[in-house]
């Protein structure tokens, strides 16, 4: 029989700023979709959380707001 336990502990963990960067592109990435209201709300209070918690820069957090910004004045074509 394989022992598995050993695999297990050879897995590396993402740093802190690596998952909060790819749960926030991930939710960047369905509000360019849906352009829905709650989830602008919810993406800028991730950024604002992530930001006091030392997880995401000032600089990335500007750079969002940009992001963000752009995204809701551009307009949606609905070909």
């Amino acid at each position: 029989m394989a022992n598995h336990s050993q695999g297990a502990s050879t897995h590396t963990q993402n740093p802190p700023s690596q998952v909060v960067t790819a749960l926030i592109g991930a939710k960047l990435i369905a509000y360019r979709v849906n352009r829905k209201p709650e989830q602008l709300h919810q993406l800028l209070g991730m950024a604002r959380m992530a930001t006091a918690l030392n997880v995401l820069s000032y600089h990335d957090h500007d750079q969002l707001l940009l992001e963000l910004e752009r995204l809701c004045v551009e307009e949606v074509s609905h070909d």
